[in-house]
């Protein structure tokens, strides 16, 4: 199936290479989002807030064909 993905803030790096035209990857059908994670080699204790279709989830929700998927990560400050 095919998603768009947008990686923000200290993420971006881990999209270089890894997609296709328009913010697309191909994965199998069902894929959680913990696998598009995975996929991007972003590293577990960074903590992420996962958007699909604007709508936040959680790690483990499947994928469908044509979602869109946003990935932030948390920014501390002082």
């Amino acid at each position: 199936m095919k998603i768009k993905v947008k990686l923000y803030t200290i993420l971006e790096k881990y999209a270089k290479g890894k997609m296709f035209e328009n913010n697309t990857i191909i994965l199998h059908i069902g894929t959680s989002l913990q696998e598009v994670s995975a996929y991007f080699n972003i590293p577990d204790n960074i903590g992420i807030v996962y958007m699909v279709n604007a709508s936040v989830q959680d790690k483990n929700y499947r994928l469908h064909e044509g979602d869109e998927v946003k990935i932030f990560s948390f920014i501390g400050g002082g």
